[in-house]
């Protein structure tokens, strides 16, 4: 095993350009761990849009060190991926992300048999579905992730608050491997400014607050909660323009329900935007919205960037979120999918600009002061560097 440069395999469902939280959390450990000298590897699924899967973070190839590979049976994110058990061979650390329905289980029975292959799992969320969905997932969080997470040599959460009402939290043969890893942000891309450009172009009045929704609007991120938010919207009488940023299978659906709530000249959907353009769109804001409506959504990456171009949110009161957006400190938190407490936050910070603007300087300091990625990366590195050092002794 090499300890000067250990080879590290990243192990995630999904990948840039494919956006949601894991796949960036992992975009972000790779390439900051690369940039201090260790020689990482990324094992994704391979995206169904043979597009996609060509193209990288930064829209041209993938580099040499992503590895998108095809999966035997593919189940909305999840795909069956046996051939990582082979694939894996020689690393001295795998990284895995949770969940990833069949990916995780091949990472693990190689642990099962080559003990001295360092396991790290980032356990992002639990996973919630309802119907046929919800039933495999509630078995296999009953028969096979306590065998998972018993392989593991470390086990990172992304806050107190989330672990302690997790399924993660109810194995108590782990909790002495349990670490509190937050996620970060980039202060430098993501810092205040003014948009006023954008704001023409997208024909918005300069006189007319803006509120900003960032995420995916695809199946596999329907409790973002954006439903609600339309429904919140449908009788404000202040002036508001909000501006969509996302797309996704589920795009026409949420055009629809603006249609039925007549916002059509209120509501502005732009779509996918590039990693490059997506600080402006935060720039243009005047209040962030995250009202998602299940605990799927265990951090919130968008409002930690919304905190650190300095605006204020409004999100749902979620285990995790809560320790991104501080209530009446950084933001305001409302019940999930309750939509009269939603409008009358929604109000409150239309109506409210010293608010607005006390909370989105205080948001800000949250973030510098909690989230710069370069302390969280020397604290990952710390955690790598123990389990390398240990081998893996623990006996099964």
């Amino acid at each position: 095993m090499s300890t000067s440069s250990p080879k590290i395999a990243q192990v995630v469902c999904t990948y840039p350009p494919y956006h949601g939280g894991m796949g960036k959390v992992a975009f972000e450990y790779t390439e900051r761990l690369r940039a201090r000298g260790y020689n990482v590897h990324v094992f994704t699924s391979q995206m169904e849009n043979p597009l996609l899967a060509k193209e990288g973070a930064g829209g041209g190839r993938d580099p040499e060190y992503i590895h998108r590979i095809p999966a035997i049976l593919s189940i909305g994110n999840a795909g069956v991926m046996p051939s990582l058990f082979n694939r894996l061979k020689g690393f001295d650390l795998v990284h895995v992300h949770y969940p990833f329905f069949g990916g995780a289980e091949p990472v693990i029975v190689r642990k099962a048999l080559r003990h001295d292959q360092g396991l790290v799992m980032t356990y992002h969320m639990d996973a919630v579905a309802t119907g046929f969905r919800g039933a495999i997932f509630e078995a296999h969080k009953q028969v096979l992730f306590p065998w998972i997470a018993n392989r593991c040599d470390r086990i990172l959460v992304s806050s107190k608050d989330y672990y302690e009402s997790s399924a993660l939290a109810k194995l108590d043969s782990v909790k002495d491997r349990v670490e509190i890893h937050p996620f970060g942000v980039d202060l430098k891309t993501f810092s205040p400014g003014v948009e006023e450009d954008l704001q023409m172009q997208l024909g918005i009045s300069k006189t007319v607050p803006v509120l900003l929704f960032v995420g995916g609007l695809d199946r596999a991120h329907h409790f973002k909660g954006l439903p609600v938010l339309l429904e919140s919207l449908k009788d404000l009488s202040q002036p508001f323009h909000l501006v969509v940023v996302g797309s996704g299978d589920l795009k026409a659906t949420y055009e629809v329900l603006v249609r039925m709530h007549h916002l059509e000249t209120r509501v502005t959907f732009v779509g996918s935007v590039s990693n490059e353009d997506l600080p402006r769109y935060y720039a243009l804001a005047d209040v962030f919205v995250f009202p998602s409506v299940r605990r799927a959504e265990a951090f919130g990456l968008v409002a930690l960037e919304a905190a650190a171009c300095g605006v204020p949110t409004i999100a749902s009161s979620l285990p995790g979120v809560r320790s991104v957006v501080l209530d009446g400190d950084t933001g305001l938190l409302v019940t999930p999918e309750d939509v009269g407490a939603l409008r009358g936050a929604i109000e409150l910070l239309l109506t409210r600009t010293d608010l607005r603007e006390q909370l989105g300087r205080s948001a800000r300091l949250h973030a510098e002061a909690h989230f710069s990625w370069e302390p969280l990366m020397t604290q990952l590195e710390a955690t790598y560097k123990s389990v390398l050092e240990q081998q893996s002794k623990r006996e099964y």
